[in-house]
């Protein structure tokens, strides 16, 4: 894989011009590469480190954005292995506050499903104002300006530094649900762990009310708990969960769709999850879903948690992390077409990130 990271724009953005410019004056020529949107090829995006360079305009509108997939899809349909040992990561920049990260998942997650891995937090925000980089005044004493730069140097240096960690020997998987025994999701799952016999299973069930949700301890008091890798509240979270998450190198999640959301406990567990990450971020461990909808909307809860556990949590995501299907009624997921042999393909996929 080339070190070199390849810039891909679409849109113009003030914000990141400038940190180009501030790029340039450290030897840009060695560092990056810019390149043409409309004029690129499979030979561009194989063996790469892309950062992609978005900016919206007025109402997160960006129309060379789906231009932009829409080419990447005929190309991969040309070639399936398009985006083959290539890594990516996003800026992103607005004329508004709103709309970055919610346009920024869909495009991972589009970009994803054809076969792009994605670095643990692979996102760097530039809205209007750069308020969401306020907080960091506090803690660094440096102006919203600044810590852009800083901020997408770190960005710049995860991604040039990113290797995948194929050589680890342990492969454990944890699975965390809240489904019943009956459930479609559960069906779905079982499909794909018959495929994964070499691999050290965990499954943790977080139904029955045997999680709090986070009851915003304040930062300080969070931070306290971190130190001792626990949590205020304690439970099935802080005495299975953690433990489980640190030993484990795959985190898989099974998510009915409910109201187009991942459920209720499952949501809970990751705003618990916060106390640990203080602690220790999650870099080195991957993250895949198994959604199962009653209808539609299994985009939406794929990208809440492209949003949750890639883009804040920081779990790397590998090549096309979900796997999805619609069933209703009970026992449906057996009489969707093809559905043993798309999970089959995914649990392969799970085998060749980990052999």
């Amino acid at each position: 894989m080339q070190n070199i990271i390849k810039i891909i724009r679409l849109g113009e953005s003030e914000y990141l011009s400038n940190l180009l410019e501030i790029e340039r004056a450290k030897n840009f020529e060695q560092t990056f590469a810019l390149l043409d949107a409309e004029k690129i090829s499979s030979e561009d995006l194989s063996c790469s480190r892309l950062l992609f360079a978005i900016h919206l305009e007025k109402f997160g509108t960006n129309p060379k954005v789906d231009a932009f997939v829409t080419k990447l899809a005929h190309l991969c349909e040309k070639n399936p292995s398009l985006f083959e040992q290539s890594v990516g990561a996003v800026f992103i920049s607005s004329e508004e506050e709103e709309y970055t990260k919610m346009v920024a998942s869909l495009f991972v997650y589009r970009l994803n499903k054809l076969g792009l891995r994605f670095i643990g937090r692979p996102i760097l925000e530039a809205p209007r104002g750069l308020a969401n980089l306020t907080s960091y005044l506090s803690r660094n004493g440096l102006s919203e300006e600044e810590n852009l730069k800083l901020q997408f140097e770190k960005l710049i240096l995860r991604l040039a530094n990113w290797e995948n960690a194929r050589e680890k020997t342990s492969r454990n998987i944890l699975v965390l649900h809240s489904s019943n025994e009956d459930s479609n999701t559960l069906e779905l799952w079982q499909m794909v762990r018959q495929h994964l016999g070499d691999f050290s299973m965990e499954e943790i069930f977080l139904g029955n009310g045997k999680i709090f949700d986070c009851k915003d301890c304040g930062y300080k008091i969070c931070k306290h708990f971190a130190k001792q890798k626990s949590c205020y509240y304690g439970g099935i979270v802080v005495e299975e969960v953690y433990p489980a998450i640190l030993s484990a190198d795959i985190l898989v999640m099974l998510c009915p769709n409910y109201n187009d959301a991942i459920t209720a406990n499952l949501s809970a567990m990751i705003n618990r999850l916060t106390a640990l990450f203080r602690h220790q971020k999650f870099y080195d461990k991957k993250i895949y879903a198994v959604i199962v909808s009653g209808s539609s909307g299994t985009e939406a809860v794929a990208t809440q948690l492209v949003r949750a556990l890639n883009m804040n949590k920081t779990f790397e995501l590998p090549p096309e992390f979900s796997l999805s299907a619609i069933a209703n009624d009970k026992g449906a997921i057996h009489a969707v077409p093809e559905i043993q042999e798309k999970a089959k393909r995914f649990a392969q996929g799970i085998i060749r990130e980990n052999l």
